[in-house]
């Protein structure tokens, strides 16, 4: 997520966090209003191209806001294929939600974060090294129980964003090792494929800039991962940021993910632009990373934080972006299949 890291730029992250999982909290009302690994993955949506969301739609008292489902394709041009969704590894499945986005016709991806996100970035107990041990095998299993209850489509990520610096599971933190990653990846994995063997796995770094490490020595490897996922953020120009194209931002990244697995499809997993200093700067950015992602073979799809939190990262904070989404998004969903 971070284009140019800086001293303070992990701390302005964690607030978003506790948002999510805030959000997440009392996402049954969140969703009713946005709803209207060894084997080769199986599209969720189709062999066609796909798009998603995450966006927090509840209020303070848990009523839903105007944005539904129907207000987000009018705003787009389509309907959401994915519903994106945060939970920390304390909580539990948010059943009554996911039954609300699969009734709206979408799949959920979940991303499951192994730590306390009360807490900030520095949480021994989160270790990789614990996980891998089999600290938390009690919550995974529980997990695991879970979604084997729910046996419907549904993508889970898990320890994203390994090679920045803002959690436990960072890679340098907490004496974390790319070994100790994989080795908790795999044991994450075993864990709820033995019980919930329909779960699809989504392995998700951050894009690589000048605040993140290389991520290719922490991939788990093809035979436990179904899709390669890739965050990435234009912060856009302010102190300790600079605005940085879509092109600079994810073309060598995903470069990177294809040398790593050749049969494994791409998920922008979270993506947003802050607003310009001038109005057409965000719409020029939206129109790169729409040919960003439609020159890249194996992206099947991309999840957009809709959301004005720390930058406006909304595809609709102004007329020309919301135009240029629009436009990018009708080319990209009738193009066939990647690949």
């Amino acid at each position: 997520m971070i284009d140019n890291a800086m001293p303070s730029e992990p701390g302005a992250r964690f607030p978003r966090r506790r948002f999510l999982v805030a959000a997440l909290a009392t996402a049954t009302a969140a969703i009713t209003s946005c709803s209207a690994g060894s084997h080769p993955p199986q599209q969720p949506q189709g062999r066609g191209r796909s798009w998603g969301v995450f966006t927090p739609t509840v209020t303070g008292t848990g009523e839903s806001t105007i944005t539904s489902t129907d207000r987000l394709a009018s705003l787009a041009g389509y309907k959401p294929n994915f519903v994106h969704l945060f939970a920390a590894i304390p909580d539990s499945l948010p059943v009554a939600t996911l039954d609300l986005i699969r009734g709206s016709g979408a799949t959920p991806i979940l991303t499951l974060e192994p730590w306390d996100p009360s807490k900030g970035r520095d949480q021994s107990s989160f270790s990789l090294a614990t996980i891998a041990a089999g600290q938390h095998d009690s919550d995974l299993s529980r997990w695991a129980a879970q979604l084997a209850a729910w046996p419907h489509p549904v993508l889970l990520r898990f320890a994203q964003e390994m090679n920045g610096t803002w959690y436990p599971w960072s890679i340098g933190t907490s004496q974390n090792t790319p070994y100790d990653y994989r080795a908790a990846w795999s044991r994450m994995h075993s864990i709820i494929r033995d019980k919930a063997p329909h779960v699809q796995f989504v392995w998700a770094p951050n894009a690589i800039t000048e605040g993140t490490r290389d991520f290719t020595d922490c991939y788990p490897g093809d035979g436990v991962v179904d899709y390669l996922g890739l965050d990435g953020y234009n912060w856009g120009q302010s102190p300790g940021h600079q605005w940085q194209s879509a092109h600079k931002l994810f073309s060598e990244s995903l470069k990177a993910l294809g040398k790593l697995s050749s049969n494994r499809p791409t998920l922008i997993t979270e993506v947003g632009c802050a607003d310009g200093t001038t109005p057409n700067l965000k719409a020029e950015w939206i129109t790169d990373f729409f040919r960003v992602i439609e020159s890249a073979p194996n992206v099947l799809g991309f999840i957009w934080f809709q959301m004005d939190k720390e930058r406006d990262w909304r595809f609709n904070s102004s007329p020309t972006s919301t135009e240029s989404f629009r436009s990018g998004l009708a080319r990209w969903m009738s193009s066939g299949p990647p690949g």
